[in-house]
């Protein structure tokens, strides 16, 4: 029971609702779990802006894909612990191997697994690329408001309560334009995808 006496929607009514598009069931979900994901993120990653970029990362996936969830693989809560440490796991080794680049230093043979196996195959470099590009068409459509409270968001790491304070406008607009400009980029990025993509 909620402190208002009323029932608590359970984690799985909540990702069919954010698949069938419910802005407050998003809300809902990352209010329930980003402290618990971050703290994974961060045990991993060891920073507080790459934990928040991965985690802006984990809920965009989680909006955008929630169509893809599947109950009898997991509950929604290791569901969303996989995803978070998966996307961490996976920037440590971007991270690791542009390091070892950088500075010319061997990487050793765990990270050297982890490069050869996710970093270095071109299908994934070149899909990686498309990817970015759909994501940079899609934002073009977005107002400018929208783009400015997502690129704050998902590109830098900021709360809804940290964006409001840069921006100077109310908690509530921040969400909105937040929740809209999602919408907006679903509903373009669903309309581009290349046809000829495998899942």
């Amino acid at each position: 029971m909620s402190e208002a006496g009323e029932i608590e929607v359970s984690d799985l009514d909540l990702m069919r609702a954010i698949a069938g598009g419910d802005e407050c069931a998003f809300e809902a979900l990352y209010d329930r779990y980003s402290a618990i994901l971050h703290a994974v993120c961060l045990r991993i990653l060891r920073g507080h802006a790459e934990a928040e970029a991965v985690l802006s990362d984990v809920f965009w996936q989680v909006w955008s894909q929630a169509g893809k969830y599947n109950p009898q693989r997991g509950s929604p809560r290791t569901y969303l612990m996989t995803l978070a440490r998966s996307r961490a796991i996976d920037r440590w080794r971007t991270i690791s191997a542009r390091t070892a680049r950088e500075f010319g230093a061997p990487l050793d043979a765990l990270d050297n697994e982890r490069h050869d196996a996710s970093i270095d195959r071109p299908e994934r470099q070149a899909m990686l690329g498309e990817d970015r590009q759909l994501v940079r068409e899609a934002i073009r459509t977005l107002s400018a408001a929208q783009r400015k409270a997502l690129h704050l968001a998902f590109f830098e790491g900021r709360t809804h309560r940290q964006i409001a304070a840069d921006l100077d406008l109310p908690l509530g607009t921040i969400k909105t334009s937040i929740r809209q400009g999602l919408l907006k980029l679903r509903r373009v990025l669903g309309e581009c995808e290349p046809s000829g993509r495998k899942p």
